[in-house]
């Protein structure tokens, strides 16, 4: 598939890596020579100098012959009219990223009137996903697949979990109901066999029923988080904003602290029940005296990832219960994480799995990117024709690094063995290290598989 990219900046860059490496014909159109000139030494993708709202640009073959154009610059204004040029042209599909609360939300003309097929908005889905990582009933790090009933959850060990530390997969009391599909050690993600030890400082990637996700976290003596009522966020920003709206409409009164006093007019005003302090997030005093210590989360979205990472860890240390970060890069989101911050958010990796669940068809329904994209979880949907239909798991030809986690079959949830026969229309929730996309998609199609 040919895909434009329209704006070479940290977002555009992302995008165009990820389908790089999943063999798509990347085109990325920028003004900046010396950004492209780094992306041609980088990947083997199209690099165009030009203006994105130039219709002569725009008119290029490279352009027209694209099935999927992705205005992804830093003006809302700007991606909005090339989608809404290339559709006249004749491309097929656009996706455009809208960041302006008053354009992602509020649009006059429906997104179809300005040739948009999707937008993209990651400052309010970073926002959304801090919003549940902080109200989420689990004691560890989840995410939810075949409609809520299966999940795929993270845990941190140390010397202190000696049921699961310095043993083998085979000799640790793992439910049923439950498979372990990945290791991440010192930033390198790992698929395990039985006779792998789990050692200290290792991240646990298990995909299981709720309920036994529940019960193998009580064993490791994971204390269920209390609810919560308290939430201080460092950073006025887009993410900020609509952090705080969500906890607002969700009946809580969260602090934010901004440093520029306009900034704080405006969250204030666009606020009411949201409490706006003007300072700066890395005065201890100012932690302090707000009640950091009784501070049930706090969640840093400044535009830097290095104040994001220290005041977070300062935070941890003065006593709040649960600290979040936004990073910029995702190759930071390892180390904070690994540095004693709960979670570490990358924007820029929120939309590129979007993109890419989008490029990828109307059966994939949901693509998490983990560990700076080493791995991913897929949820997909069978296709009644695919050669995958009607053969066990172990007769697939499965390449190393895929293990098909859950399958959803009707309300019935399976945790697949070997032996499990596959079904058109099962839902599928696949982990995955490396990139496979093309094994992965041969699952959807008729006439193609994984394996003859």
């Amino acid at each position: 598939m040919r895909i434009t990219i329209i704006g070479a900046g940290k977002v555009g860059i992302e995008i165009a890596r990820r389908l790089d490496k999943d063999n798509h014909d990347v085109v990325v159109i920028d003004r900046d020579e010396t950004k492209l000139a780094k992306i041609e030494q980088q990947m083997d993708v199209l690099c165009v100098k030009g203006n994105a709202s130039s219709a002569s640009v725009l008119k290029l073959p490279e352009v027209m012959q694209s099935d999927l154009v992705a205005a992804v610059t830093n003006s809302d204004e700007v991606n909005m009219i090339a989608c809404m040029m290339v559709k006249k042209l004749g491309v097929a599909r656009t996706v455009a990223r809208i960041r302006d609360p008053v354009y992602a939300r509020d649009l006059v003309v429906s997104k179809e009137d300005l040739g948009l097929d999707l937008i993209i908005n990651p400052e309010y889905s970073a926002a959304l996903e801090i919003a549940r990582l902080l109200t989420i009933a689990l004691p560890v790090h989840t995410e939810p697949f075949a409609e809520g009933k299966v999940q795929m959850a993270d845990v941190t060990v140390d010397d202190s979990h000696r049921q699961v530390v310095n043993k083998r997969l085979m000799d640790i009391d793992i439910p049923d109901s439950c498979l372990v599909v990945g290791i991440s050690r010192k930033g390198r993600m790992i698929v395990p066999g039985g006779a792998d030890l789990i050692l200290p400082g290792d991240t646990v990637y298990l995909i299981g029923h709720v309920e036994s996700i529940k019960r193998f976290a009580a064993r490791l003596k994971r204390r269920r988080p209390q609810k919560v009522s308290s939430v201080m966020i460092l950073g006025g920003g887009r993410i900020g904003y609509y952090l705080a709206e969500k906890l607002c409409s969700a009946g809580l009164k969260p602090k934010i602290v901004e440093q520029h006093p306009e900034r704080c007019r405006e969250l204030a005003e666009g606020l009411p029940d949201a409490l706006v302090l003007q300072g700066d997030g890395s005065d201890i005093e100012l932690l302090k005296r707000e009640g950091i210590r009784e501070t049930d989360g706090f969640v840093a979205v400044t535009g830097f990832d290095e104040e994001n990472l220290l005041v977070s860890l300062l935070a941890k240390q003065l006593g709040a219960k649960q600290v979040i970060a936004k990073v910029s890069r995702p190759d930071y989101t390892p180390l904070i994480e690994q540095l004693g911050v709960d979670a570490a958010i990358s924007p820029r990796l929120i939309m590129a799995s979007a993109i890419l669940r989008y490029i990828r068809g109307g059966r994939l329904l949901s693509l998490v990117l983990l560990l700076n994209g080493q791995a991913e979880v897929i949820e997909l949907i069978l296709h009644p024709g695919s050669r995958a239909v009607g053969k066990p798991l172990s007769k697939l030809g499965l390449p190393k690094g895929i293990i098909i986690g859950a399958v959803k079959r009707g309300s019935r949830i399976i945790i697949p063995k070997g032996d499990v026969v596959l079904e058109g229309n099962d839902r599928l929730v696949v982990f995955s290290v490396g990139h496979h996309a093309s094994a992965i998609d041969g699952m959807l199609n008729v006439g193609r598989g994984l394996s003859e």
